[in-house]
């Protein structure tokens, strides 16, 4: 098979591999084939041929910044998402309800990556940072209009809610935005970070099946104790069924609380890169280089593919998303390399350097178009950046 950046869809060679399955939490050898009607696997159960290529169900990425061209933090979707082996992409709140039928109509179909979007409950999402600190920017009526006309497209409400998003108005923007997701029968996704507000009194508004982004911050207001358990509030929203997204972004993954709470027993539901212009070339990079610092923290492969698979498949409700029987529509194959990509330093928001065991690293990816083999690491974005933005 020649390996280009091109979809192939004429393979005739079966090619070995190791299939991590997340629904059945195994790994399990087989052959990837080629006929006429597409991809499939025929399971192995030939050990000799020590297949260097692993395959698992597209990765997902449910927290990134895609509303490209609008706002000062968004990045184009396919350079965190199909460049890198990511199926899908859940854009988070980088648009609101008078944006959002921008992203919606004008930069999806300019794109190959699949997107849904979680609505910022402030009217312009992102285009103006901080976004939250005024009343005047948010409107619940309107706000949960646009997700009922949006739907499936939006997938639920988000709310960045710490001091510089949210500045003198406290817990207020998040008690919006959990009024919207009520009224609109979605759930909210929240950006944690410094108070204001206190984390106790966003974690005492989360009802289950919302998420928690930013959740090994290294920051103030933390969620864990200093053994990695969780603080009261933080257990009672985990009992009520509050789902822990990782969200690594520029200045909200500390390796340290990442591996004492995954220790303790506490790893993340989903596992998201929370890529944006800002961290794009470094510390965030993209999904892959997320998912192999959660695998140097503790996690192991089947739970760290769980965690880009089945259970934001489950949040976005993308039936049937993990299904490796029949014809293959969305894969990602993969490698596992010893050493860090040349052009790659993996650090967290601290600047703590982090060696692993295992380096995940993209291979191709295959869709109902065909096999895509993939150049990674891609070259650094270009990206302007404005002085002025502080996230």
């Amino acid at each position: 098979m020649v390996k280009n950046n091109k979809y192939n869809v004429n393979t005739t060679d079966p090619i070995p591999v190791n299939v991590v399955d997340p629904s059945t939490k195994k790994i399990w050898t087989a052959e990837l084939c080629h006929d006429s009607d597409g991809f499939f696997l025929k399971q192995s159960s030939d050990q000799s041929k020590n297949a260097e290529l692993f395959l698992s169900p597209g990765w997902i990425d449910l927290h990134a910044h895609v509303y490209y061209g609008v706002g000062a933090i968004s990045i184009p979707p396919d350079s965190i998402g199909f460049d890198t082996g990511v199926h899908f992409i859940a854009d988070a709140g980088s648009s609101g309800e008078a944006t959002i039928t921008g992203l919606r109509k004008y930069v999806v179909p300019a794109f190959n990556t699949p997107i849904k979007a979680w609505l910022n409950i402030c009217s312009t999402g992102l285009a103006q940072i901080p976004e939250a600190t005024d009343i005047s920017a948010m409107d619940v009526a309107k706000t949960v209009r646009a997700a009922n006309a949006n739907r499936p497209f939006v997938c639920g409400i988000k709310i960045r809610a710490e001091k510089t998003t949210v500045g003198a108005m406290g817990i207020q923007p998040v008690k919006l935005a959990a009024k919207a997701a009520r009224e609109a029968g979605m759930r909210l996704m929240v950006h944690i970070g410094l108070p204001m507000p206190c984390i106790e009194d966003i974690l005492d508004i989360l009802a289950p099946g919302d998420v928690v982004s930013h959740i090994y911050h290294g920051k103030l207001n933390s969620p864990w104790t200093s053994e990695g358990k969780p603080i009261p509030a933080m257990e009672r929203a985990l009992k009520r069924g509050v789902l822990m997204d990782v969200a690594h972004g520029i200045g909200s993954f500390s390796f340290e609380v990442a591996k004492k709470a995954i220790a303790a027993g506490y790893p993340p539901f989903t596992i998201s890169s929370d890529a944006h212009v800002l961290g794009i070339n470094g510390p965030v990079y993209d999904l892959p280089t997320t998912m192999t610092k959660l695998c140097a923290a503790g996690m192991n492969l089947i739970d760290v593919i769980k965690a880009v698979t089945t259970s934001p498949a489950s949040i976005l409700q993308l039936d049937d998303w993990c299904n490796l029987k029949g014809k293959l529509h969305n894969a990602t194959l993969f490698k596992l390399s010893t050493s860090a990509p040349a052009s790659r330093k993996f650090i967290d928001c601290v600047g703590k350097e982090i060696f692993s065991e295992k380096y995940i690293i993209p291979a191709a990816i295959i869709t109902k178009k065909g096999i895509k083999w993939l150049e990674y690491p891609p070259e650094n974005i270009k990206v302007n950046i404005d002085p002025a933005v502080h996230i």
